[in-house]
């Protein structure tokens, strides 16, 4: 899988239990986690911010979406 990264705009990091790790945007989320075969509870978001990485919660991938008038397609 080939995503394209803007780094002007936030970066997610998508940890799933078997090791694999892919970055991307919001725009790109639904595609990469139905492209990785996740199940709810097997991987963890991380947010990028300033270097710095964050762990993201249900609530608030959900209050992103909103923000870009989008919805969240996975499972958490």
């Amino acid at each position: 899988m080939k995503t394209t990264i803007d780094n002007n705009l936030r970066v997610f990091q998508i940890v799933t239990s078997t090791g694999k790790q892919v970055f991307c945007n919001l725009d790109e989320l639904n595609n990469v986690m139905s492209n990785l075969g996740t199940h709810a509870g097997y991987f963890k978001i991380w947010h990028f911010w300033d270097n710095k990485p964050k762990r993201v919660s249900r609530k608030y991938i959900d209050e992103m979406y909103a923000a870009n008038n989008d919805k969240r397609t996975f499972n958490m």
